[in-house]
């Protein structure tokens, strides 16, 4: 079982340490919306699926993991989450606390993560409509002289 923690231990510092580079890419690419900088935002968004791509096959290890923990204390591996096993280790402070602090540090860093993504994910809504708004102005600008029924006898009186 002790390897097992160990492992698991050793997963979620991976995945910190690529949440931590995601988070930063994230605010690359605020700073590539704000300046509009569409090569900038391109290259970060790359990156960005680089490590999400990264993460997933981090998860993907650390849910075997936990798998193999529910098998060893007899849970299924659906109902067991990393403050289970932490609260099971709490007579072992050599895990225990090394797993709660990692737990704790990647719950802030995922809300960050979280909070930088929603305010992209404003910004990209606002340009989209700004872009939405200059179309549709350009449309009625080039839409205007069709329409518009002008002629060189309209400002005439009638009976002249």
């Amino acid at each position: 079982m002790a390897s097992l923690i160990e492992n698991l231990i050793t997963e979620l510092n991976e995945e910190y340490a690529v949440y931590e580079q995601l988070l930063q890419v994230s605010m690359e690419k605020t700073s590539a919306i704000v300046s509009n900088d569409l090569d900038r935002l391109k290259a970060t968004t790359d990156k960005e699926q680089f490590l999400v791509d990264t993460v997933t096959g981090l998860e993907s290890d650390r849910r075997q993991t936990m798998s193999n923990i529910a098998t060893v204390l007899n849970k299924k591996s659906t109902e067991i989450t990393i403050m289970d096993v932490v609260g099971f280790l709490k007579g072992q402070p050599e895990f225990h606390d090394p797993l709660l602090e990692i737990n704790e540090k990647l719950a802030k860093l995922a809300r960050k993560l979280k909070d930088v993504n929603n305010h992209n994910k404003n910004l990209i809504t606002e340009s989209l409509s700004m872009i939405e708004y200059n179309i549709n102005l350009l449309q009625n600008l080039n839409r205007a002289p069709e329409t518009a029924e002008y002629s060189k006898d309209m400002f005439r009186k009638k009976g002249r």
